[in-house]
C-alpha cells in the first residue's frame, strides 16, 4: 500500500513538472512571438519614418487649428532661436494660462500672420537658395570629375531644383510656374531668374527687397 501511495505521488510530482514545463514553453513561445513582431514593426516603422512621421504631425497641426496658408508663418516662428522664440510667444502667455504651446503658437500665428508669412516665405526662399548652392557645388565637383559626361541636362530635374522654383515663383509673385523641365532646363531657368546665388551673387529676394524699401 505504501508502494502505491508512493507511486501516486511521483506520478502526480510528474504530471505537475511535466505540466509547469509545458507552461513554461508556451510562455517561452510566446515571448519569442512578441520579439519577432516588436523586430518587425521597428524595421516598418524605421523604413517609413520620414512620411509617416510627416503625415502624422500634419494631422496634428490640422487638429489644433492649423490650415495650409499658416504654414509660413508657422515655420518663421518655429525657426527662431529659443531666446527670440520666448519673446514671441511670451505676451500671449497671461491671457491664455491654459493653453498649451502648440496652442499658443497658433494664437501668435493667426495674430501675426500676414507679417509672419512674408518673414517665413523669406525665410524658406533663403533655405532653398542655400541647398541648391550646395547642390551646384556637388555637381561641379562631379562635372570636374567626369568631363566626358555631358548628359546631366538632359535628367529630370531635381528635387531640389524643383523645390527652389516652386519658392521662387512664390517669394516673386511670378504669373507661371514650369512644368516638365529637364535638369538642365530647371539650371537655366533658376538662373535666367536670379535663383542660382552661386552663379549669381545679386540675386533678387524678399529679402534684398525688403532691405531696399
Amino acid at each position: 500500500m505504501d508502494n502505491d501511495a508512493d507511486d501516486i505521488r511521483k506520478m502526480r510530482a510528474i504530471k505537475k513538472a511535466q505540466q509547469l514545463t509545458a507552461i513554461a514553453a508556451e510562455k517561452l513561445a510566446k515571448a519569442k512571438r512578441e520579439a519577432r513582431m516588436a523586430r518587425a514593426q521597428l524595421k516598418q516603422s524605421t523604413a517609413r519614418a520620414p512620411a509617416w512621421h510627416a503625415h502624422r504631425l500634419s494631422a496634428h497641426d490640422r487638429e489644433i487649428g492649423y490650415n495650409g496658408e499658416m504654414s509660413e508663418a508657422r515655420y518663421y516662428l518655429r525657426s527662431m532661436q529659443p531666446r527670440q522664440y520666448y519673446y514671441m510667444l511670451k505676451e500671449y502667455a497671461p491671457e491664455n494660462p491654459s493653453c498649451s504651446i502648440a496652442e499658443l503658437e497658433l494664437i501668435a500665428v493667426k495674430d501675426n500672420l500676414t507679417s509672419w508669412t512674408e518673414q517665413g516665405k523669406m525665410a524658406l526662399y533663403e533655405k532653398a537658395r542655400r541647398a541648391y548652392e550646395e547642390e551646384c557645388k556637388s555637381f561641379e565637383r562631379w562635372a570636374a570629375e567626369n568631363p566626358d559626361k555631358k548628359t546631366w541636362r538632359d535628367k529630370p530635374a531635381s528635387k531640389l531644383q524643383w523645390m527652389l522654383i516652386l519658392r521662387t515663383v512664390d517669394a516673386l509673385e511670378l504669373n507661371q510656374t514650369p512644368s516638365r523641365l529637364t535638369r538642365g532646363e530647371a539650371h537655366d531657368w533658376l538662373k535666367i531668374n536670379g535663383a542660382n546665388v552661386r552663379f549669381e551673387p545679386e540675386l533678387h529676394s524678399p529679402a534684398n527687397d525688403a532691405s531696399e524699401s
